[in-house]
């Protein structure tokens, strides 16, 4: 995939029944490719936003990480060697390995965006992968 050269960190909410709390699992992805745009719309006055787009090649770098769909995600009993790509999960942009971080320090330390959709274009004949949409 064309302009393919970035490293992504995927931070995926797995709920803590212990501490009946989310916790967020880094999964760094190498080899993606990331892309911004200001978008706006006029509504009692002139509203902008960050409009992010992920294209994560099939053949990207998972570090020996396997994807695994969001419903297989939340009821998997061991994450370690998994990652998922779920609405309301969070990408950052470069590599970040530090666990215990919450939304609120990811937004505010890293430039990073909340997952709002995912579209599954792996069944593509050329480059196959996920795009990811988010703000």
């Amino acid at each position: 995939m064309r302009l393919a050269n970035e490293t992504i960190t995927v931070f995926n909410a797995k709920l803590d029944t212990a501490n009946d709390k989310d916790t967020y699992i880094p999964s760094v992805i190498e080899g993606v490719s990331w892309y911004c745009e200001i978008v706006s719309t006029v509504d009692e006055g002139l509203k902008a936003a960050n409009k992010f787009i992920i294209r994560i090649p099939e053949d990207a770098d998972f570090r020996k990480k396997s994807y695994a769909s969001p419903q297989d995600y939340a009821t998997s009993e061991d994450v370690s060697g998994l990652f998922t790509l779920a609405n309301g999960d969070i990408i950052v942009k470069g590599e970040v390995t530090k666990t215990g971080l919450k939304p609120k320090d990811l937004h505010s330390r890293y430039e990073a965006f909340t997952i709002l959709g995912v579209t599954d274009n792996r069944r593509a004949p050329r480059e196959p992968h996920w795009k990811v949409v988010g703000a």
